[in-house]
């Protein structure tokens, strides 16, 4: 049986947030990604930029030295086994552990509690895709806004044809709950259109204008952690260290 190679570090960070970048590239600890969530690309691009930009630097010099995803990683007696997306395991020993976000690490005796996230569905404009507006604000919690961008689906778009995407603030708890769910995130996007009197191209039926309906299908949803907190079941070593609590 092949050994998994084992590399050793002084400082170990294991995050996705662009704290945990910042931090790593500051200190020169090493850097384990274990999510794929970005600095949203409209509402943070200066971030999603810098976000980049530290992924490259850290890359180069060896301090991100896993390139593909990251299927899982456990602690135990001071070292990190992860296992890739192609089955293929690595070790690496640490002195200090510094968590920044919990997804996918076992062998803790501790839960990272995400209370509330905001939530990003995106959708593609079937009919209706030429508007010149940008933005449509809500007074609700659940889609309290609808942004409009220039579609990267049309090649040579020169912003006229659009795509959108809405704003939520779910709590974890609702997340499951359907009125919360991405067919209500669509209806409540195509309600807030039509109280704006936002309508699709025109149609001339019998010498009378028609305006069709602004067709919308969803394509993805994105969330983003905005409350959370570390909740400890056991008392953990010493070289262990909780990062970037969000409130």
């Amino acid at each position: 049986m092949r050994t998994a190679p084992t590399l050793q570090t002084n400082k170990l960070v294991i995050g996705y947030c662009l704290e945990a970048l910042e931090y790593s590239k500051s200190t020169g600890a090493m850097l384990l990604i274990n999510g794929t969530t970005k600095p949203h690309k409209y509402e943070d691009p200066q971030k999603l930029n810098r976000w980049n930009l530290l992924s490259f630097e850290l890359g180069i010099a060896g301090l991100s030295p896993i390139p593909s995803r990251v299927e899982s990683i456990r602690i135990e007696d001071a070292a990190a086994h992860v296992v890739t997306e192609f089955y293929k395991k690595i070790i690496i020993c640490f002195e200090e552990l510094y968590i920044f976000d919990m997804e996918l690490v076992e062998g803790i005796e501790a839960e990272e509690e995400v209370s509330e996230y905001v939530v990003y569905d995106w959708f593609d404009i079937k009919c209706g895709a030429k508007q010149a507006l940008d933005r449509i604000e809500a007074e609700t919690k659940f889609v309290s806004e609808l942004v409009f961008y220039p579609s990267e689906r049309r090649d040579g778009n020169a912003g006229h044809i659009k795509d959108c995407y809405s704003k939520s603030y779910i709590l974890a708890e609702d997340l499951n709950k359907f009125e919360n769910s991405e067919t209500s995130a669509r209806l409540a996007s195509l309600a807030l259109l039509k109280s704006h009197n936002i309508r699709g191209p025109s149609r001339q039926v019998e010498g009378k204008i028609h305006y069709l309906n602004v067709v919308l299908e969803h394509r993805d949803r994105e969330m983003h952690k905005k409350k959370k907190e570390y909740v400890v079941n056991k008392e953990l070593p010493s070289n262990i260290f909780w990062c970037n609590i969000l409130t």
